[in-house]
């Protein structure tokens, strides 16, 4: 397929990318599943990371039509690669047909060696970034009501205890002890 737009990053054009590598990472759990369990719930993906090698130049070659030769061009690319990167800014980076959206510098080395003269090959670290929205919902839940006289039952009752008169003392005890004895389960202390 051919090429026909310069490698971006936000605003920012590339002469060429010499190397760019994908990375697709994630944490896998390290235990023992039981048979017949869905592991991958418990799989988490970690950020998609980019390696780019990409090369600015004074005298572009490739995009020339969309790149005019300038003596300054490097350093004013460079300063703005900087500058995206003290913003921390969150761009799409494009290279040809692929297309990666929520991306960030994570790493940026701009080496300058006699070998390259005006030109610049800039190694990147790009690490995508996971967006998150918040939505509420109303939940309408119904109660349910208790046994044959329809009250309300559990938290939502008013009494959290009741009184059980035996001689002339009374015991305060709780609702779950009162309904465990007048059920049989449990046997009231004489």
């Amino acid at each position: 397929m051919k090429v026909t737009k310069p490698a971006t990053l936000g605003t920012l054009e590339f002469d060429a990318i010499i190397e760019r590598s994908e990375t697709l990472e994630s944490e896998v759990p390290q235990y023992a599943t039981e048979s017949g369990y869905s592991i991958s719930d418990n799989i988490c993906l970690k950020a998609v990371s980019l390696d780019v090698e990409a090369v600015f130049s004074n005298s572009p070659v490739t995009w020339s039509k969309e790149h005019a030769a300038s003596s300054a061009r490097v350093e004013m690319m460079c300063e703005e690669l900087r500058k995206l990167w003290k913003e921390r800014a969150i761009m799409t980076f494009t290279v040809g047909s692929d297309v990666y959206e929520n991306m960030c510098i994570e790493s940026c080395t701009l080496p300058k060696k006699v070998e390259t003269g005006s030109s610049v090959y800039v190694q990147m670290t790009l690490t995508q970034v996971t967006i998150t929205k918040t939505e509420t919902v109303t939940i309408d839940i119904k109660y349910v009501r208790g046994g044959k006289s329809a009250k309300n039952t559990g938290s939502g009752q008013a009494k959290s205890s009741s009184t059980s008169k035996k001689g002339s003392g009374s015991t305060k005890r709780s609702v779950a002890c009162s309904l465990g004895i007048a059920t049989g389960l449990l046997k009231e202390n004489p």
